[in-house]
């Protein structure tokens, strides 16, 4: 017997505009944009999938679409048990932005590839900078290792740190070169700065350098810095993982 689930979704990446039909994971999911009464809103029928894989399974599917539109989305979550998808009450405005929706993904094979597209949905859509950043961060993680490792000769290399330093001169966003120039004035590793100064410190609140959310001088500081970390972010996600942007 059918019992769809039935979850409002909010944010600020592409949504059709009329009702669409898409598969994903191997299971259908109907789109519905927002109308005067109702949000946007995911479907998916529970005749063969449990409801807990089901919300994982529509999670992947917004960590893909905010990833190729490098915008938010947000589960709120629903209720399920009705034997046909339920548009859901609304309870902000919410308006689709793509009248095509030309949806022809799937689910990423690679745990990496999919924790990494769940990481970027979170740092857009987090309401706060200091997470933002961390989980930009997170996923340098993924290819990286926070370590630091003492060679055969006493040299002294951290595998993170090293992987900012040397991907640094490949950037091409303006913000990001021109935050780095002028971190550089005042900082000679940029890469460690950005450890320290950004990581640690949101992380840990045991010992200086540390980020107070309340502090607005350390708001526009990491402000400032994300887009370094963000493009870095971007930029291991396309290469290494070769996850296009595109929703085709």
């Amino acid at each position: 017997m059918d019992r769809w689930l039935n979850v409002r979704v909010s944010g600020h990446a592409c949504w059709p505009t009329k009702e669409t039909s898409i598969q994903f994971g191997g299971h259908e999911l109907i789109l519905r944009p927002a109308t005067q009464d109702c949000d946007q809103s995911v479907h998916i029928n529970l005749l063969r999938i449990s409801d807990t894989d089901a919300l994982t399974l529509i999670n992947r599917f917004l960590s893909t679409v905010s990833w190729c539109d490098g915008q938010s989305l947000e589960n709120h979550y629903g209720w399920s048990g009705n034997p046909i998808p339920v548009s859901v009450p609304k309870a902000c405005r919410q308006i689709g932005s793509s009248f095509a929706f030309p949806f022809h993904r799937d689910l990423e094979s690679d745990p990496k590839a999919r924790l990494a597209l769940a990481l970027y949905r979170e740092a857009v859509t987090v309401n706060s900078v200091p997470f933002e950043f961390l989980s930009y961060f997170k996923i340098l993680n993924i290819f990286w290792k926070d370590k630091k490792i003492t060679t055969k000769g006493g040299i002294v290399t951290h595998e993170i740190v090293d992987g900012i330093r040397n991907i640094m001169p490949l950037l091409q966003d303006s913000l990001a070169i021109d935050r780095i120039s002028a971190i550089s004035k005042k900082n000679s590793d940029v890469a460690a700065y950005l450890y320290e100064s950004g990581r640690c410190a949101i992380a840990h609140a045991y010992a200086t350098p540390l980020v107070d959310p309340d502090d607005v001088t350390d708001v526009h500081r990491l402000s400032a810095d994300m887009p370094i970390v963000r493009e870095i972010a971007e930029r291991l996600i396309e290469s290494k993982l070769n996850i296009r942007r595109t929703l085709y």
